[in-house]
């Protein structure tokens, strides 16, 4: 038994760590006294998530395309050229900005080991590819990212460099690479399917339609030649996907077709300007609702609909429609330079 007035000793190794306990403390109150504090790991970059990813790519592209175009300027190319390079600049700028800009994380950047080499100079050939690329990979990412506000602005930056590539080969004679969609594609076919669009967008594209359809055949009557012949075409096109997509949506021959029998347009008819400013709006008006279903529809069935908003856009250009950063986006767009 212990004698209580004889405590017993603690052994030197318990002692001694205390001891080396009761030192760290007092040495991090030193140094934390002394302002100086323990090394921490330096804090890292963020993984960007899928949707980050196809804003970040789509601001990327729309930044080296605007550097490349400016950098052509510079050369003062003929007038035709110059015209579209200057749009290829100022759009994608427009777009970079409208995206959210360049991330910038804030953390300090690494410091280069080598000096990178200087990249070659932009030529007119290239910066083709590079707005048939971009508007490639613009389309898909519009139909796969999980955003929809941000399908929806994607997909209007794609039409918008698909036009622009379209654009700068007229202008220079070179055709047009491959990865640009041409109008030997199929139109969009109506999908009644049960995760594509709802019975009410499929309804908003059979009104737009038909209104298209009703409108380009006033404009035929009032054209004359070339002119009347386009708008005939047109007419028949409309009013035939006005009813595929009716049917598509369950509304065809019903109280709830929302088809009408006559349609208001714009006073003058007569004067052949305007007419065929009537034709720019009308298949302006079905961009815009094409851009609207891109929203409304989940990942991975969006393309027939980007498609359709590419589609519009053409036709709205070849009856005089001035290019736009956004198409399909009228509330995006950019009051006009004053002078």
């Amino acid at each position: 038994m212990n004698d209580p007035r004889h405590p017993r000793q603690r052994p030197a190794s318990t002692r001694l760590a205390a001891s080396r306990v009761i030192f760290v403390v007092l040495a991090c109150a030193a140094l934390a006294g002394c302002g100086v504090r323990l090394e921490t790991p330096p804090p890292a970059e963020p993984s960007p998530d899928a949707v980050e990813q196809v804003r970040a790519r789509t601001v990327d592209d729309a930044l080296q395309l605007e550097a490349d175009a400016t950098a052509l300027l510079a050369a003062a190319p003929p007038q035709p050229v110059q015209a579209v390079l200057t749009d290829v600049a100022a759009f994608s700028t427009q777009h970079a900005e409208q995206l959210g800009g360049e991330y910038v994380s804030g953390l300090p950047t690494p410091t280069a080991t080598t000096t990178p080499s200087a990249p070659p100079a932009p030529t007119v050939e290239a910066l083709l590819a590079d707005l048939a690329g971009s508007w490639s990979t613009a389309a898909t990412d519009a139909d796969a990212v999980a955003d929809a506000d941000l399908a929806r602005l994607v997909a209007s930056v794609a039409v918008a460099r698909s036009e622009l590539a379209a654009r700068l080969s007229a202008a220079t004679s070179l055709p047009v690479p491959q990865e640009t969609a041409d109008d030997t594609t199929p139109a969009p076919a109506p999908s009644p399917a049960a995760d594509g669009p709802s019975a009410a967008d499929l309804d908003a594209l059979a009104l737009v339609h038909d209104q298209a359809g009703f409108g380009f055949e006033v404009v035929a009557a009032k054209l004359s030649g070339d002119q009347r012949s386009a708008a005939t075409a047109s007419a028949d096109q409309h009013r035939r996907a006005g009813g595929d997509w009716a049917r598509a949506a369950g509304s065809a021959g019903t109280p709830q077709d929302p088809r009408r029998a006559a349609y208001t347009l714009p006073t003058g008819m007569d004067d052949p300007a305007v007419a065929q400013g009537t034709a720019r709006s009308l298949e302006t008006s079905v961009a815009d609702t094409y851009a609207t279903v891109v929203a409304r529809v989940p990942a991975g069935k969006r393309a027939p609909y980007v498609d359709g908003l590419r589609r519009a856009t053409v036709a709205a250009r070849a009856w005089g429609a001035t290019p736009v950063a956004f198409p399909g986006l009228p509330e995006r767009a950019q009051p006009a330079p004053a002078g």
